[in-house]
């Protein structure tokens, strides 16, 4: 198996595990936010994973404009960016996961499709000016996919303490 297959597969795994877990939530249970919880709430993740994945790929990774500006999502998902998600605003989440499948598609698109030289090209990881350089296909495994499952692991235990089923298994 190629890196850039498993790294498909991986991405794939992840994404269908978050929406397993995001399928049966309420309105109510996306929203819920309580005042001691140091934690966004599970719509707002959601929002964020998807949108994060679209920005890092597109933006950092690919060099192009995210879908999320490129495609009309501003206007059919009401925001620019994921913070007024954090802020309390509330998840469509049809629209939200219509966006996640479509940042989902164009990734996988890139990845099946990606030479060589795209995946190994060097990127900045975050920290600014101080922020290391590593190849592409490093910053998709170590940084993207984890990303999404580090949230997808936080909506879990989200639903769990809102008293759901919070793993899709």
């Amino acid at each position: 198996m190629k890196a850039q297959e498993l790294l498909r597969a991986q991405f794939k795994q992840v994404r269908q595990l978050m929406e397993m877990t995001i399928a049966d939530c309420s309105q109510e249970t996306l929203d819920k936010k309580a005042d001691e919880w140091a934690i966004n709430s599970i719509g707002a993740l959601y929002a964020h994973a998807a949108m994060a994945e679209d920005s890092l790929v597109n933006g950092i990774v690919r060099g192009t404009q995210p879908l999320l500006e490129r495609d009309g999502w501003t206007e059919k998902l009401g925001v620019s960016d994921a913070t007024p998600f954090s802020l309390g605003k509330k998840v469509d989440l049809p629209a939200m996961r219509e966006f996640a499948a479509a940042v989902a598609k164009e990734t996988d698109e890139f990845l099946a499709n990606a030479s060589e030289d795209e995946l190994m090209k060097e990127v900045k990881t975050f920290g600014g000016q101080t922020g290391q350089l590593v190849p592409a296909i490093t910053f998709l495994a170590n940084i993207v996919s984890t990303h999404t499952a580090g949230h997808w692991g936080e909506i879990a235990a989200l639903k769990g303490v809102q008293g759901l089923k919070g793993l899709p298994y």
